[in-house]
């Protein structure tokens, strides 16, 4: 009986032992399996991160450009403040032709999401709008921008320049 009981002892101690493995391995399991979620979320995160940091470089490149292309549209603007009266047919074809360069430029603008602010005409608003002097105008009511200087462009919600004005008082 000694040895029959010696023998279900270390059966008993085998089954254990096995129980403990089986443990450790199922923890290691777990282990694993976290880390492995824990990988693929750091993965999601960067992609993320990435995603984001691209847009922002395009944004960035966006914008290069457009404040490389402002000053040549802001010329155009001035040298039209100019343009002389009477004309002869050929010298106002070529203005037109001018005026359709000045034209793309506008749109190209617009089809990178800037848009003009400061119009002749429209309320004066403070937020979008620097008015550089106040003069009194009989035929226009308080706050109405009666001459735009320089055109002001936001795109989307970001103001990127005000519009320089002269308003009524």
């Amino acid at each position: 009986m000694n040895e029959e009981n010696k023998k279900k002892r270390e059966d008993l101690e085998e089954q254990e032992g096995i129980g403990k493995r089986q443990e450790e391995e199922k923890e290691k399991c777990e282990e694993y399996l976290n880390g492995w979620k824990r990988a693929l979320a750091d993965y999601d995160n960067l992609k993320k991160e990435l995603s984001n940091e691209r847009v922002q470089m395009q944004n960035s490149a966006i914008e290069h450009i457009f404040f490389s292309l402002l000053p040549v549209l802001d010329n155009f603007d001035q040298a039209l403040r100019f343009k002389p009266d009477g004309l002869d047919d050929k010298t106002e074809k070529w203005l037109q032709g001018i005026l359709h360069v000045r034209t793309q430029l506008e749109n190209v603008m617009q089809e990178m999401g800037f848009e003009e602010l400061g119009k002749e005409g429209e309320m004066f608003d403070p937020h979008f709008h620097s008015a550089v002097i106040e003069q009194e105008s009989e035929e226009k009511e308080s706050g109405i921008i009666l001459e735009v200087h320089k055109r002001g462009w936001k795109r989307g919600e970001r103001l990127i320049r005000p519009a320089i004005v002269i308003v009524s008082k």
